[in-house]
């Protein structure tokens, strides 16, 4: 059910970033984001990118190896490391650290002017404009840094976002977060309302990691969540 949600792209056009945006995540490194998040195909047993990028990707594990998509209780909560899914796909993928999604977020320059919640084709989420950002048409109406308990200040519809698109701007949907509980329950929290992304930077703690997370108020890097939870994955591609 979950992987219905995903329209998968698989091993086609793993050389693509999202437009032409380029994003600073330090102040000597530049990258680009891929064009979706990160999905998995059990039935080919292949990594890919959701076909849009307002469409939701699949959920993640750390140290899932051949077999992200596990829901064995006991079998997640062997986690001790990261297996960067960006090394599962061709083209020099990676995983952002902790303190690079606090760069791009808050460190780069007019950061808080580059950021904001939006609505693309129903789905929440939040919109983060390139470095190279060039404004003009397609800037028209974008509400900068807008974090008030709304979803309605930035709303793009396919042909919309299409333009923003193309200038580099990239989108991180709000899919929540998906746990199993100690009675192993499936339990899927969040949907629409946050976003919870992972890095690859333990917290320092033998089971918890940092995320970036977001929801229609605020978006930091400073909070951690348990390894075992499934998170969404937004790779990058260095310059």
């Amino acid at each position: 059910m979950l992987m219905a949600l995903s329209v998968l792209m698989v091993g086609c056009e793993f050389d693509k970033p999202t437009g032409d945006g380029v994003f600073s995540v330090s102040s000597t490194q530049q990258v680009r984001f891929a064009s979706g998040n990160l999905v998995y195909d059990s039935v080919a047993k292949a990594y890919g990118f959701a076909q849009h990028q307002y469409d939701y990707g699949d959920y993640f594990r750390w140290n899932t190896g051949s077999n992200p998509l596990t829901l064995d209780f006991d079998f997640i909560y062997g986690y001790d490391s990261i297996d960067d899914w960006g090394s599962h796909i061709d083209g020099g993928w990676r995983t952002l650290t902790h303190d690079e999604w606090n760069y791009v977020i808050s460190g780069r320059a007019d950061a808080a002017a580059k950021c904001g919640v939006a609505t693309v084709c129903g789905m929440h989420g939040i919109v983060l404009l390139p470095d190279n950002w060039s404004g003009g048409a397609f800037n028209a109406g974008f509400d900068e840094n807008r974090f008030d308990n709304s979803w309605d200040k930035n709303v793009y519809d396919a042909s919309a976002w299409s333009d923003m698109e193309k200038a580099g701007a990239v989108f991180l949907p709000a899919w929540g977060f998906h746990i199993r509980s100690a009675g192993k329950l499936l339990l899927v929290r969040g949907i629409g309302s946050w976003g919870n992304y992972w890095s690859s930077t333990s917290d320092g703690s033998t089971n918890r990691a940092y995320v970036m997370f977001f929801n229609n108020l605020k978006m930091d890097a400073i909070h951690n969540n348990y390894r075992h939870y499934g998170l969404s994955v937004r790779l990058v591609r260095d310059i």
